[in-house]
């Protein structure tokens, strides 16, 4: 009996410490985040520069977006300050309510960096072989109190994106941009502001959720969307969540990268037009993270059954077995 309680205690253990199999989270979105730190020995230089202004327009399409960067970089030193830059090529995050979001930033053909209008030589890129694998870098000076203006395009896949929640799992468009990697350089952010343009014949409607909810504010267009902020050390709760549209069959993204030339003109000229004279108002687009297939909920019913379900009943069985060898070992002991 001792040997079968000792059994009993390690199966319940298990099954307490067996991992969760349905990890919830927004996987494998097109996006990225402010360009940031790469290496730690330039990390007190980065704190001396400060991020006065950002400003990203982002361009929705069906399958992907595109987007342009601009940040107004202010060294408030009286020396020029020469720092390595980059974007990552992947990443992940804890993001709210215990979702773990993975970061897909699909660029390896599209990326564009410029300094003050001059275009950057990219020094490493993903794949290289180099340390930092993971990233695109380049050099860039900071003259000594004064503004230095880095632009960067680029294009990335959203049509990749998976949404799970429980054992449920929907395949969407889904787009992400973390604000909070702008904490990297001295804080606060001065000003910011991200606007975004519905394309391809998209509407409110196309987007199943955008996260912050609170974020972004949208023109009677119906079209154009925009977030301001001011004074803001950005943290994990202002990164943006975009889910949109089901995911396409047969996606070619190679062809839409050999048009990267005039989609960058046409997002270009989104980031300089003034907006749609008219009202911004609030609209809930609701949870990216939300669900609509429930068919997940009978898979977890299954899977629990399978993993719950049959230790339970060997642990009846062997309890029932014994149970009946020390019945008949007693009787046989009141017979001799």
């Amino acid at each position: 009996m001792k040997n079968l309680l000792i059994f009993f205690l390690a199966l319940v253990l298990w099954m307490q410490v067996y991992p969760n199999a349905a990890q919830p989270g927004f996987w494998n979105a097109g996006g990225t985040g402010t360009f940031s730190l790469l290496y730690p020995e330039d990390s007190a230089t980065y704190r001396k520069i400060q991020m006065v202004r950002e400003k990203v327009s982002i361009q929705l399409y069906r399958g992907y977006a595109v987007v342009r960067g601009l940040y107004h970089m202010y060294n408030d030193t009286g020396e020029t300050l020469n720092i390595r830059v980059g974007y990552p090529l992947n990443a992940s995050y804890e993001g709210s309510s215990n979702y773990r979001e993975e970061i897909r930033f699909d660029s390896l053909y599209s990326l564009r960096a410029l300094t003050n209008g001059r275009m950057e030589e990219i020094i490493a890129q993903p794949f290289s072989g180099l340390e930092n694998d993971n990233w695109y870098v380049w050099n860039t000076a900071f003259a000594p109190h004064d503004t230095t203006v880095v632009e960067v395009f680029f294009i990335v896949n959203t049509n990749e994106t998976s949404i799970s929640q429980g054992y449920s799992r929907d395949h969407n468009n889904g787009f992400i941009y973390l604000l909070e990697t702008g904490a990297t350089w001295k804080q606060p952010i001065l000003q910011g502001e991200i606007r975004l343009r519905l394309m391809d014949g998209l509407t409110p409607d196309d987007i199943r959720g955008i996260a912050p909810g609170d974020a972004f504010m949208l023109h009677e267009d119906g079209k154009t969307l925009m977030y301001q902020f001011s004074d803001l050390s950005p943290t994990g709760e202002n990164n943006i969540v975009i889910a949109y549209t089901p995911a396409i069959d047969n996606f070619d993204f190679g062809k839409v990268l050999l048009q990267q030339t005039a989609l960058f003109d046409v997002v270009a000229a989104f980031s300089e037009e003034l907006l749609p004279a008219g009202n911004f108002f609030l609209h809930s687009f609701g949870d990216p993270f939300e669900v609509s297939d429930s068919s997940g909920t009978y898979v977890g019913v299954l899977f629990l059954a399978i993993i719950y379900g049959i230790p339970l009943l060997a642990i009846f069985a062997v309890i029932f077995v014994g149970y009946l060898v020390f019945r008949r070992l007693r009787r046989n002991k009141k017979i001799s």
